[in-house]
């Protein structure tokens, strides 16, 4: 693969991360859009967007370090997706505590795009591997 589509990849991985915690919304209550740091447990997504990002970057700037920095990266990817997860799948209970609301809240674009930035920076980081085993 070439460093072109590998860098496309890493940034796309980015531009993910800061769309979906700074621009969209993560739930919808009717009419109110529910924001990330409205959630609790959004801080360990952020904490872990960010390190796999630097990671990533760093992973296909430095050929030197192949041999740890993929699984770090891998690691830290899995711990990102999984965040992203466990804050998209509890929206609902943020608001639906012991009273039953007349609006149901629903599912933002924020969680799929964070989870869709983390998979582009995996692949970012297992492509930079493949490209440079060669």
């Amino acid at each position: 693969m070439s460093k072109v589509v590998i860098r496309a990849a890493a940034v796309a991985g980015v531009a993910g991360t800061l769309v979906s915690v700074f621009g969209l919304p993560w739930a919808w209550y009717g009419d109110r859009a529910v924001r990330l740091t409205e959630f609790p447990g959004w801080a360990w997504y952020v904490g872990a967007a960010v390190l796999l990002n630097v990671v990533t970057a760093w992973t296909i700037t430095d050929p030197g370090r192949r041999g740890w920095l993929p699984l770090v990266a891998g690691g830290l990817g899995v711990v990102t997706i999984v965040a992203a997860g466990v804050v998209m799948t509890t929206y609902a209970e943020v608001f639906l505590g012991p009273v039953v609301p007349a609006v149901r809240p629903s599912l933002g674009p924020g969680g799929p795009v964070a989870v869709l930035a983390g998979l582009a920076s995996l692949t970012a980081v297992v492509a930079s591997r493949f490209s440079r085993s060669r």
